[in-house]
């Protein structure tokens, strides 16, 4: 084989790995969550105003004459929005309000976003947009991305771990459990990634049949990771999980 032949070889050998790792620079993630109104499909922790009753049809209120309202809100238990191992720092998001053509009088829906399933960030409106030859749906849109700034004492607090040699440094379920062990009320002030979503929905009703909404979320992370040093755990895979009130301080 001729030299010329081999940095040939080894060109493209190195073509195809810097390709490989493009390929894995980005993770791009969607998953919609679905909540139905009905009896024992409802997820723990979703709420509504007293207003408002589960019945086999989904939530309900009385009907009410054309001259009056009742004001109502439905919250959503909180959803994960990303993997256990690397949470994003922006995300898009749809809601789809499936009711009555009539049911509301005027309905706003927000969202807000947590990182230990504890603390929130304040609300944030969802932009109203036009149902696809769905009467009977309202959507709405809207999307989140965190400045980098927001993360400078998150990532102060990662560089300080990795000096613990964890057994993989890309785990930020690890990193997140061991802030909390070092600082409890960390991320009570400190909203460096998306963890968890949450959506709740207010207006005025004259009569409510609400069946279900539907949360979808859309993200992307980077897909380089450092080399494990041991064993990891064996829930990397899962969604995120992390809950500050889980962890003995």
């Amino acid at each position: 084989m001729t030299k010329q032949y081999k940095i040939k070889i080894l060109v493209l050998l190195a073509g195809s790995l810097f390709l490989t790792i493009i390929a894995q620079a980005q993770m791009i993630s969607s998953d919609t969550t679905l909540i139905q109104f009905a009896p024992l499909k409802v997820p723990e922790d979703v709420t509504w105003s007293r207003s408002i009753s589960l019945t086999e049809s989904g939530l309900s209120s009385e009907k009410l004459p054309s001259n009056s309202s009742a004001e109502v809100w439905v919250q959503s238990q909180p959803i994960s929005a990303g993997m256990s191992w690397r949470p994003p720092t922006s995300a898009r998001l749809r809601l789809n309000v499936e009711a009555g053509t009539q049911d509301f009088t005027y309905l706003n829906a927000y969202f807000r976003y947590g990182c230990d399933r504890v603390h929130w960030s304040t609300w944030y409106n969802l932009q109203p947009v036009k149902p696809e030859n769905e009467i009977s749906k309202r959507i709405y849109e809207g999307s989140l991305s965190i400045p980098r700034t927001a993360n400078e004492p998150y990532y102060s607090k990662m560089h300080e771990w990795w000096k613990t040699k964890p057994a993989w440094s890309s785990d930020e379920h690890e990193l997140s459990v061991w802030i909390v062990s070092q600082d409890p009320d960390f991320f009570s002030h400190e909203f460096p990634f998306i963890g968890y979503l949450q959506v709740r929905i207010e207006g005025e009703t004259r009569g409510l049949q609400l069946k279900s909404l539907s949360v979808e979320v859309g993200s992307a992370v980077s897909g380089l990771t450092g080399a494990s040093k041991g064993r990891v755990r064996t829930t990397t895979g899962e969604k995120w999980f992390f809950t500050a009130s889980k962890i003995r301080k």
